[in-house]
C-alpha cells in the first residue's frame, strides 16, 4: 500500500515513478515488440515476469488479457494512492471500470445468470458494493448510480447502458474543473476533443451502418452538461455534421478534423470511413498525451497522461494477443492497432 502524501509531494513522487514505468513500457516505437513474437507464450514472457500459466493455448489469450488489465489497474492504483486526496479526475478515470462492470452485471442479471460475472476490481476506489451480488439495488446503493436499482429487461438494457455512458462523461467533465489551474486548459482541451470525436464517429456509424435518420441521432449522443443542448461543447461538432452527405469530399475537406479523414483520389468515389478516422485520431490523442506528460511535471497532469498512454498500451497488448489466437498476420494486427511498421 502506498503512503499517502500531500499534493505537492505526491505530484513530484508520482511524476518520477510514472516516468520510470513509461520508460519500461511497450509504447511509442517499442509497441512494435508486441507484434514481433510468434506465440502467446512468447508474448506472455515478453510482458510479464511471472511464469506462463499452465493452461491450454486456447485459454491463454484470455488469461493474458486479464493479467494485462489487472497489471494496468494495480500500477495505476499504486500511483494514485500516493495522494492523500487524489484529484477527482484521477479517480473518475479509474471509475470507468465501475460503469463497465455494472453494464456486465446488468446484462447477466437480465438473462437470469446466477454466478457473478468476472469484473475489474478497482478497490478501494470503487463506488459499487460488489459483495452484494446479485442484489443490484444494494450494489449501487449510496453511489452516483443508485438509480440503477432494478434488473432491466433485454429491451431496456441498451437504454440503461446509454444513460451510464452519459453519466460517466458528465462526471468526468465536472472533474476537469478541479484539475490544477496551470494545466487545466490543456487537459480539458484534450478530453473535449476526444469526446467530440467519439460523438462524431458514433453519429457516422449510426448513419452508415444502421441507416438511422439524422434527426434521431441527437438523442443517442453524449453531452458534457447532461442535457441535449445544441451548443454543448462535446456534442455540437457532431450535430453540425449530421446532414453532411457521407460521400461529399468537398464538404468534409473543410471539416475541423479533416486531418483524420481517409484519403481522397480525384476521379474516384469517396465515402467517409469512421474506422480510418478512429485509427488516425487514436494515434494523435496518445501522442498529445505523451507531449503533455512532461509539460506540467509537478501537477496531476502526468498521471492523467500516464493513464491514457498505458490504456493505449493495454489495447495494443489485447490486439497482439487476439491476433496470435486467431493467426492474423502481424502486419495486419499492427495496422489495426495503429502501430507503425519499421
Amino acid at each position: 500500500m502506498a503512503m499517502a502524501m500531500d499534493k505537492s509531494s505526491a505530484d513530484a513522487y508520482v511524476y518520477v515513478k510514472a516516468s520510470g514505468i513509461l520508460a519500461r513500457s511497450f509504447v511509442g516505437a517499442k509497441a512494435r515488440e508486441l507484434f514481433s513474437v510468434r506465440s502467446l507464450k512468447e508474448l506472455w514472457s515478453l510482458i510479464f515476469k511471472k511464469e506462463v500459466p499452465a493452461v491450454p493455448e486456447t485459454m491463454l489469450a484470455a488469461a493474458l488479457e486479464k493479467e494485462a488489465v489487472s497489471s494496468f489497474i494495480s500500477s495505476y492504483k499504486r500511483l494514485i494512492l500516493n495522494y492523500e486526496k487524489p484529484s477527482p479526475l484521477l479517480v473518475e478515470l479509474l471509475r470507468f471500470y465501475d460503469y463497465e462492470n455494472l453494464k456486465q452485471f446488468g446484462a447477466a442479471l437480465c438473462t437470469g445468470q446466477k454466478e457473478i460475472p468476472s469484473y475489474t476490481d478497482i478497490s478501494p476506489l470503487n463506488i459499487l458494493n460488489y459483495s452484494k451480488w446479485p442484489d443490484i439495488a444494494q450494489i449501487t446503493k449510496n453511489s452516483p448510480l443508485s438509480w440503477y436499482d432494478h434488473v432491466s429487461t433485454v429491451q431496456n438494457q441498451q437504454m440503461d447502458d446509454y444513460r451510464m455512458d452519459c453519466q460517466y462523461i458528465t462526471e468526468l467533465w465536472k472533474a476537469l474543473d478541479h484539475v490544477d489551474s496551470s494545466c487545466r486548459e490543456d487537459i480539458k482541451a484534450l478530453f473535449k476533443e476526444k469526446f467530440s470525436l467519439e460523438n462524431i464517429l458514433w453519429s457516422l456509424r449510426l448513419r452508415i451502418y444502421y441507416n438511422m435518420d439524422s434527426d434521431e441521432i441527437p438523442m443517442h449522443l453524449s453531452y458534457a452538461e447532461g442535457n441535449a443542448a445544441k451548443n454543448d461543447p462535446i456534442a455540437s461538432p457532431a450535430l453540425k455534421t449530421l446532414h453532411w452527405a457521407t460521400d461529399d469530399w468537398d464538404t468534409w475537406k473543410h471539416w475541423q478534423f479533416s486531418e483524420f479523414l481517409n484519403p481522397h483520389e480525384e476521379g474516384t468515389v469517396w465515402n467517409i470511413d469512421p474506422r480510418w478516422i478512429a485509427g488516425a485520431y487514436k494515434n494523435h490523442y496518445v501522442e498529445k498525451a505523451r507531449k503533455l506528460f512532461h509539460r506540467y511535471p509537478f501537477t496531476e497532469c502526468p498521471l492523467v497522461c500516464w493513464f491514457i498512454i498505458k490504456r493505449d498500451e493495454l489495447d495494443d497488448i489485447c490486439t497482439a494477443s487476439e491476433s496470435l489466437r486467431m493467426n492474423i498476420p502481424s502486419s495486419e494486427a499492427m495496422r489495426a492497432a495503429g502501430v507503425q511498421e519499421v
